[in-house]
């Protein structure tokens, strides 16, 4: 995933199966969750240059509004820990650079020059770690309940709208906490229907769709009048989220395990047995209508194939970040399984967080809304690679100096490259 407020992602390809643990010894401490490289990685990526310069304009916004006069925090990258005001500004130097030359080209550059590579603690080794992916379903609904439309989708009800505003007025960095609120499980919900009747209801939808935007944490709902509505995480009612994956294997194996699989057995079932596998997962989302996509923990829109979600104790959100992995590539639009694996990199930002992203080795890609991004997100469970950029105390000095030779720099790297 988590506005996210914190958005649940949550949860990606990887809470429906069972995957085993990092091997490596766990980490003693936030300090070791990454360390510098020795060289920079080839930095290609495979996406339209123009949607970083954007993402990350947008990204800066954010992260200026976060900086406090006289309460300054710092951003760890393992060992190393910088301000938010000097990150700031090496994120501002690095859109100045991304304006000025639309290739892309100058911008790698400048990273080589001016900032050192971190690789992640990882799973089996240093910088491997494993990707799932989610994404933004656009849902057929209905504004009253309907055969088709007969499982709603719930605002947060207001008794949990107090345990979070007591919570947040003792803790307020750590929105996340709206999560302490046990309130009832998801058979309490939707089978015995205790919260009928309250006017939460925001939509009406499928059951199953209704299953899975639970675990994506945000997405679209269009009305039958062609209307549509972004809906996006509110909170959560505080139980375990549980994987009904697992409950699966002896009809689905595990590495034929995925979105589409597990949809399609659910579609399968006689109603009684959906009812039963969905039921294994006591936890349950409550949604709110959004103006724009899904908001990210961080508190910016999701970015297609530029969004990660990590483990929000070990990496530090709203930096900039590059990932190598593998991409499906499908023979037929309505495809379940790849017909092959493409090689993938390219620079993605770490905004968000989730439930089942937990570990120095786990990462969850945002690939985008619709069918599409569907199939991809439904089969994504590979091994990857996930590398930080830190700035050089050099270029944070000149940079708080306001240091006009930086521009030049700049300029003689662009010149070089034409």
């Amino acid at each position: 995933m988590a506005g996210r407020v914190l958005k649940f992602v949550l949860l990606a390809l990887l809470s429906f199966v069972l995957v085993t643990g990092c091997v490596r010894s766990p980490l003693k401490s936030p300090d070791q969750a990454m360390r510098p490289m020795k060289a920079m990685p080839e930095l290609v990526d495979d996406l339209d240059f123009a949607t970083l310069a954007d993402a990350l304009e947008a990204n800066i916004k954010q992260l200026r509004s976060q900086i406090k006069p006289g309460r300054e925090s710092l951003l760890s990258f393992g060992p190393t820990t910088i301000s938010k005001s000097d990150y700031l500004r090496a994120l501002e130097f690095l859109l100045g650079v991304a304006r000025m030359d639309s290739s892309g080209a100058t911008f790698r550059k400048s990273l080589e020059s001016f900032f050192q590579p971190y690789e992640v603690y990882g799973g089996e080794g240093w910088g491997e770690v494993f990707i799932t992916s989610y994404f933004e379903p656009v849902l057929s609904a209905s504004r009253e309940r309907t055969e088709q439309h007969s499982q709603p989708l719930y605002a947060m009800p207001e008794e949990m709208k107090s345990t979070i505003h007591r919570t947040l007025a003792s803790v307020l960095d750590q929105p996340e906490l709206r999560l302490v609120s046990t309130l009832y499980d998801r058979a309490r919900i939707d089978d015995d229907l205790v919260l009928q009747g309250r006017g939460l209801e925001i939509a009406w939808v499928d059951p199953i769709d209704a299953f899975f935007l639970q675990i994506q944490g945000s997405g679209v709902v269009q009305f039958n009048d062609g209307t549509q509505l972004n809906v996006g995480y509110a909170a959560q009612n505080g139980f375990p989220y549980v994987p009904i994956g697992r409950f699966l294997l002896d009809v689905i194996p595990k590495e034929k395990m995925s979105l589409q699989q597990i949809e399609r057995y659910l579609r399968s079932s006689p109603e009684s047995e959906r009812r039963r596998l969905m039921n294994m997962n006591p936890s349950y989302v409550f949604f709110r209508p959004l103006e724009t996509s899904g908001i990210t923990y961080f508190g910016t829109e999701v970015v297609p194939g530029r969004t990660v979600a990590t483990d929000k104790n070990l990496f530090p959100k709203g930096t900039l970040a590059f990932l190598e992995f593998e991409k499906p590539r499908f023979a037929k639009a309505d495809s379940e399984e790849p017909a092959a694996w493409e090689k993938a990199s390219r620079f993605v930002l770490d905004q968000d967080t989730g439930g089942a992203i937990r570990g120095p080795h786990r990462v969850d890609l945002f690939w985008g809304r619709g069918e599409e991004a569907k199939q991809a997100a439904g089969v994504m469970k590979n091994p990857g690679r996930l590398v930080y950029f830190v700035p050089r105390p050099d270029l944070l000095a000149r940079l708080r100096e306001n240091d006009p030779s930086l521009r030049q720099s700049a300029n003689q790297l662009s010149s070089t490259i034409k």
